[in-house]
């Protein structure tokens, strides 16, 4: 019998550690240094200042407010599924970019939201990069150009400008492109059903981070990377199509099944939002990027930049940057020395999104448009370019392996050559028609902005290529020393960029809001009616407390705006009837407001908040015994505006009611009153009209004295229920089915990804 020595190590282990330090060595290392350039790179944003947080308006207006909101129902161990402070109610959960049932959200839930909010963008620039270090070494890359990938992809201009502008929820949803193509390429690979399984998680996680525009174009990158393989993966064509269909079939329908609990909340919601009407061509390619604009991809300050010299380009500067760095650029050119079958899918990717971009000033996104239903629901075709920046990686990340030992230096002198002229003849092209036919007048300064960024783009462009040059004829001796010049100039490159962009703003409510509550005090009756302010400030009115009739958010319900909307005047009987009692605004209204009937009665102000009582004022529960069937929705609303038509009295219903209203109106009074419920007793001499000026929405149940009663759509935005002679309690609560329904499917897909994970593992096991 053998006895192993205990000095030595055991066989299996010592295969492990093997393994583990040939495959994961260099990528552990990049795992370590590129953590550090993260943390170094978000440096305020991981500990800032008290009430200020990283981003930009989206984060100030949306974000933060979003995950205090959150923050404190699950603190009052709630899920917060309906938030009353806004839109005069709205279904919280409903929208995607609140994220709740995203992992890494939790992030800026369990940490003070300010600091969470810069670790969650912390860690989704850490996965971006390890996604495509990881994507590169799947296509067969090596760990020098992989490092080069994901440096440039986590590091980017398009990531540091969606920071400043505080697009958390996009770079959240696009740091899971290349974890779906890797995890695609390796289900292929494998090419078995629990693969597959595991390969849909980044697909779920990518629709659970809440950008769902963002997962148009990660759905065009996927459909050409599967063609891609389609086309390059080895084995006969029928049984290699058969393979892929399976292993995307089954991918998709897991990451669909995961992402069920938020996604059939969304699909509900979407029925009734703003974007379920098609929006015509016009709305849906706003923020094309003009031609002019692709010069950025070289010179990201072509235009200027908003935080030191100015932008002087089309609105506006977040949507039209892409800049991954003028390494990339040139190595997607010296890519077509000796083309890969990459380098073709990186040019697929690059002409896809360059033409996706350029909006209404190119032909194919009115073919999208037309053809593909989902392309009518989004804005915004610059954000195509994105697949630009998932191209120049993917090059950049591959040509860095096309080494030659034995290729004479010619051969790579004339592609340096080619970028630099067409660098140069591209930039006084665009110099001349930006000044000449743009910018006629006040151009010196603007000038001199365009020359630094041309000398940039030369520093960088120049001695990057030069080091890439001598890297493709580099002995393997000297390839670590070149890699590491070449990472050294792309992150300078990138930070020379992005680094001023990454600044921590004050989050909370402005002034005039912290002052309009102290005019009112902490006993508010009914909503307040923000007028003149920018829809950026909306939302602070929940921040302290206030209820408003008005809110900021991406996805509204339909009826509630167009109501709300209906007649602007702070006086319109749609304010009425939506419960509004103060009226807020930072300016002085105009006096004829003050005057005449139903005149705003001024009640208290500030330096920066002017507080009105409306002159009609209708309490949120009341009943009525009159009403008017009428099933046009814009007829419905054009009689409520007329001067005939009194809203106390009478109400509007879609249909005819179950009930016959007779008698005096009696009373309606809230016993209970919480987000997502209502209790309310009422007292009348017949039957009559519960009206509860909160929003109509898919999901309240009612009862009445314990039994299952009716919700009917009141003035077309607003609940109605029939109530009986005497008194009665009303119960509402919002119970939606669509959750159970979806949270159902995400726990069936859970316990399947379990089984699939389990039965990975022990095949692992086994082949030890």
């Amino acid at each position: 019998m053998s006895v192993h020595n205990p000095i030595e190590p055991i066989p299996s282990a010592h295969r492990f550690i093997t393994r583990i330090r040939a495959r994961f060595t260099p990528f552990g290392a990049f795992a370590l240094l590129y953590a550090a350039l993260v943390l170094i790179f978000l440096r305020v944003a991981l500990l800032p200042p008290v009430g200020q947080a990283v981003g930009g308006l989206d984060v100030r207006a949306l974000f933060h407010p979003w995950l205090l909101t959150a923050r404190a129902a699950i603190l009052s161990g709630r899920l917060p599924l309906w938030d009353d402070m806004q839109f005069g109610g709205y279904p919280f959960l409903s929208n995607p970019q609140v994220g709740l049932f995203y992992p890494p959200t939790w992030l800026a839930i369990l940490l003070p939201v300010e600091a969470g909010i810069g670790w969650y963008l912390a860690l989704h620039l850490w996965l971006a990069g390890l996604g495509m270090y990881l994507l590169i070494r799947e296509l067969g890359g090596g760990d020098g150009g992989a490092l080069l990938a994901g440096l440039a992809y986590g590091l980017s201009g398009f990531m540091a400008v969606r920071i400043f502008a505080g697009h958390i929820g996009l770079i959240a949803t696009d740091t899971w492109l290349p974890w779906l193509l890797l995890s695609t390429a390796w289900a292929m690979r494998r090419a078995s059903i629990p693969v597959a399984l595991v390969a849909g998680v980044p697909l779920a996680l990518a629709i659970l981070a809440g950008h769902t525009t963002s997962l148009l174009y990660i759905g065009l990158a996927w459909a050409v990377f599967i063609i891609y393989l389609a086309l390059t993966a080895p084995g006969a064509a029928g049984p290699r199509m058969a393979l892929i269909i399976r292993q995307v079939a089954l991918m998709s329908a897991i990451g669909l099944a995961l992402s069920g609990v938020q996604l059939a909340l969304l699909v509900e919601f979407s029925l009734v939002s703003t974007r379920a009407s098609t929006p015509s061509l016009a709305f849906a390619t706003d923020f094309s990027m003009p031609p002019a604009h692709l010069i950025t991809l070289l010179i990201p300050e072509f235009f200027g930049e908003p935080t030191r010299s100015g932008y002087w380009s089309v609105p506006n500067f977040e949507e039209l940057t892409y800049y991954a760095g003028a390494l990339p650029v040139l190595a997607l050119l010296f890519s077509l020395r000796r083309p890969k079958p990459v380098t073709w899918l990186a040019l697929a990717l690059t002409a896809l999104g360059a033409l996706l971009a350029l909006g209404s000033y190119s032909f194919l996104y009115e073919w999208f448009y037309t053809l593909l239903p989902p392309f009518r629901l989004a804005r915004a075709p610059g954000r195509a370019a994105f697949l630009i920046v998932l191209a120049l990686c993917l090059a950049l990340g591959t040509v860095a392996d096309q080494a030659s030992e034995d290729q004479p230096r010619s051969r790579f002198a004339p592609f340096t050559l080619i970028g630099y002229v067409m660098m140069v003849a591209a930039g006084l092209a665009a110099t001349g028609a930006a000044f000449a036919a743009v910018h006629p007048s006040d151009t010196s300064g603007r000038l001199w902005t365009q020359i630094g960024g041309w000398s940039l783009a030369l520093l960088f462009g120049g001695t990057g290529g030069w080091l890439l040059w001598r890297l493709l004829e580099a002995p393997a001796a000297k390839r670590v020393a070149l890699i590491a010049g070449l990472a050294l100039v792309l992150v300078a490159d990138l930070w020379t960029f992005g680094w001023k962009l990454i600044r921590v703003d004050e989050v909370g409510p402005i002034p005039m809001w912290t002052e309009a509550k102290s005019i009112l005090g902490n006993e508010v009756e009914g909503r307040v009616l923000p007028w003149g302010v920018l829809i950026f400030f909306q939302n602070d009115a929940g921040q302290v407390g206030l209820k408003s009739v008005f809110g900021y958010n991406a996805l509204e319900i339909a009826a509630n705006q167009a109501f709300a909307a209906s007649v602007a005047d702070p006086r319109s009987t749609a304010y009425d009837i939506l419960g509004a009692r103060y009226v807020v605004s930072g300016n002085v209204l105009e006096p004829a407001l003050l005057e005449g009937e139903r005149a705003l009665r001024l009640i208290g102000e500030t330096g920066s908040a002017h507080v009105y009582e409306r002159g009609r004022v209708l309490p949120v529960a009341r009943l009525v015994t009159r009403y008017e069937a009428i099933t046009d929705d814009e007829a419905a609303t054009a009689r409520v505006h007329a001067p005939d038509f009194d809203p106390a009295t009478t109400v509007i219903l879609e249909r005819e009611p179950g009930c016959t209203p007779s008698g005096t109106a009696g009373t309606a009074r809230v016993i209970e009153e919480r987000p997502g419920f209502w209790r309310i007793e009422t007292e009348s001499d017949g039957p009559a009209l519960l009206i509860l000026s909160e929003t109509a929405y898919p999901g309240w149940q009612a009862t009445l004295n314990g039994t299952k009663a009716e919700i009917m759509t009141a003035y077309t935005a607003i609940r109605a229920v029939c109530v009986p002679a005497g008194a009665s309690e009303v119960v509402m609560r919002y119970d939606p089915a669509s959750l159970k329904i979806g949270a159902g499917i995400s726990l069936l897909a859970l316990a399947g990804l379990s089984a699939a994970a389990f039965s990975l593992q022990r095949v692992g096991a086994a082949s030890e």
